[in-house]
């Protein structure tokens, strides 16, 4: 009788597919993995500038009944006097009372419009800003009580 030591050449074949196998998937799972993290990196910037525009912006809006947009939607003044300005191609900053608040601002524009809610009506300020390819557009309600 022969000795039965060692692997056959069909079970080296299976162990090389179930390790080929095995690579793949851990190099498509890291590829998505570092991928992520760029983009993650990236969007980390642009969402730090529109972090720290909203921390000021937000408390204006709801301590504020009126408002006006002047210099083509470039510029928003409140009611009690605090102005937002976007700077354009010169420094690429807003400015809240001629204080930069945020910076690699591409684009912004404010607008205003009125929504009516059970016959109430509602200013809405409108902003859209672009931070280096990165876009956000949002609404934000004046104070109506």
């Amino acid at each position: 009788m022969r000795s039965q030591k060692g692997i056959t050449l069909v079970s080296l074949i299976i162990y090389l597919v179930a390790l080929i196998f095995v690579i793949s998937t851990l190099s498509i799972a890291s590829n998505f993995f570092f991928s992520n993290k760029s983009y993650l990196f990236n969007e980390s910037r642009y969402i730090a500038e529109y972090n720290k525009f909203n921390m000021y912006f937000i408390e204006d809006v709801k301590n504020n009944k009126k408002a006006v947009v002047e210099q083509n939607g470039n510029e928003i003044i409140f009611e009690d006097g605090t102005v937002y300005s976007f700077v354009g191609e010169q420094d690429r900053g807003v400015y809240r009372n001629k204080v930069k608040i945020c910076t690699n601002i591409s684009n912004c524009v404010f607008s205003i419009s009125t929504l009516t809610v059970n016959n109430v009506k509602k200013k809405i300020v409108n902003v859209n800003m672009e931070i280096d390819g990165f876009k956000a557009e949002n609404e934000y309600v004046l104070k109506y009580w």
